[in-house]
């Protein structure tokens, strides 16, 4: 009616009823995802002592195509087969290099960044006390040594190009999978499998980013 407020439960009135909604586990979860969340320094902090294997399976690798799916797409059986059979593990094994490069590349500019951090702290000591203080200048230009050859390593190690690389060929290997799914191109005609297996050859062949 005119003027008058429709009825409320008490609950309702003060929000708490909403706020006591429950919500499913996907919500649930995403809304724990967005709360907690590393910061972007964090999250691409590089793993000191890390050593893996690229043949072997990790615990964070996001599979393309799963066992059980095999089953719940019955008409794309065959063809999802030949990625578990005959590509996921020359496709793991690219990415798994191209992850250890990225991180072997991360690592690498850590150094740098605490070597250039030490050595200008140095200087600054120095600047305090006045200056004439032999053991840090000889420290600062170890250091600063050290940090020169260490650029020259770097560069000439090349762990930021060879991510790129393998990064891009495992991007293709996948996207070439794609392609035999949908029977495009060289794929429309003659042994598609034949045709991954070449393509996913060539791949693998291929140097530098293009």
């Amino acid at each position: 009616m005119d003027g008058e407020r429709p009825f409320m439960s008490a609950g309702q009135e003060d929000g708490s009823a909403l706020r006591e909604a429950p919500i499913g586990d996907e919500a649930r979860e995403k809304a724990e995802r967005r709360r907690i969340h590393r910061p972007a320094l964090l999250a691409r902090f590089p793993k000191i002592f890390w050593r893996s294997s690229v043949d072997v399976e990790w615990a964070d690798d996001w599979p393309v195509v799963r066992q059980e799916q095999l089953e719940e797409y019955p008409a794309l059986r065959d063809d999802l087969a030949v990625w578990c059979e005959q590509v996921e593990s020359r496709f793991r094994r690219l990415d798994h290099r191209a992850r250890i490069l990225q991180n072997q590349f991360w690592r690498q500019h850590l150094a740098l960044i605490a070597g250039g951090l030490v050595a200008t702290s140095l200087g600054a000591v120095q600047a305090a006390v006045g200056g004439g203080v032999v053991g840090l200048a000889v420290s600062q230009a170890v250091l600063a040594g050290v940090l020169a050859g260490l650029t020259v390593l770097i560069r000439s190690r090349g762990s930021q190009q060879g991510y790129l690389t393998d990064r891009l060929r495992a991007e293709r290997v996948k996207s070439e999978f794609f392609l035999f799914l949908a029977r495009v191109g060289d794929y429309a005609q003659g042994d598609p499998v034949a045709r991954l297996r070449q393509q996913v050859d060539e791949i693998e062949a291929a140097e530098g980013v293009t």
